[in-house]
């Protein structure tokens, strides 16, 4: 049974999104690098400690509300139901990760996304963070696959999976914007994103010599 948050738990969480959204608009608006903490306190009307207690650091502030949904795949892997073998687990949940992008966002939303991509190519201190973020899960995702597998944290095997299911999900995002700012449909989309995943599959299922058919 799904326990419904406490009020307390609710005004927490409001809190927590109203100094995020804040922090994205003046990250937006000046750059990553010009806002400080404060501006965000006094833009949000909260403590600077309050901040802190909910984003440990600024650059926590700039991923609050976008943390890839890479980040918890490794808890994924983990909860999948007993005796279902990897890859058809893996084919399912990449497939079902395409399913929203049925519903094409609206011109704004994506106006907003490619903001935010502005945002992190003209900081290099954002850029580190997001490497940090990827290989962070990347080592959580190989543990989980070791696990799955029987074999050492440290095997080449688990490791190379890992960075290849986080490989198909950067490059499903690349071609999901390429293809709608080329105005593309969402069913276009969707199959042509859909072929990517089961390629990638096809040849972590049947090795390199896969691409050649």
């Amino acid at each position: 049974m799904t326990q419904i948050p406490g009020r307390r738990e609710r005004k927490k969480q409001q809190t927590r999104e109203k100094i995020a959204r804040v922090a994205m608009e003046l990250f937006i608006a000046r750059g990553f690098e010009q806002v400080t903490v404060m501006d965000v306190a006094e833009a949000a009307d909260v403590s600077v400690n309050t901040v802190y207690n909910y984003f440990p650091t600024k650059e926590d502030l700039f991923f609050g509300l976008h943390q890839p949904m890479e980040t918890s795949l490794a808890g994924i892997v983990r909860q999948r139901e007993k005796g279902e073998p990897l890859l058809t687990f893996l084919r399912h949940l990449l497939l079902g990760s395409l399913e929203p992008m049925r519903a094409l966002s609206p011109p704004e939303q994506d106006a907003t996304r490619q903001q935010v991509f502005r945002v992190i190519r003209e900081s290099p201190t954002l850029q580190a963070r997001g490497r940090q973020m990827t290989e962070s899960v990347e080592e959580d995702l190989a543990h989980a696959f070791a696990e799955d597998m029987g074999k050492p944290f440290d095997a080449i095997v688990p490791r190379l999976v890992a960075q290849m299911i986080l490989t198909l999900y950067a490059r499903i995002f690349a071609e999901y914007q390429r293809r709608r700012l080329n105005g593309e449909s969402s069913e276009e989309i969707h199959a042509g994103l859909s072929a990517m995943v089961m390629a990638g599959l096809t040849l972590l299922e049947h090795g390199i010599d896969a691409s050649r058919g």
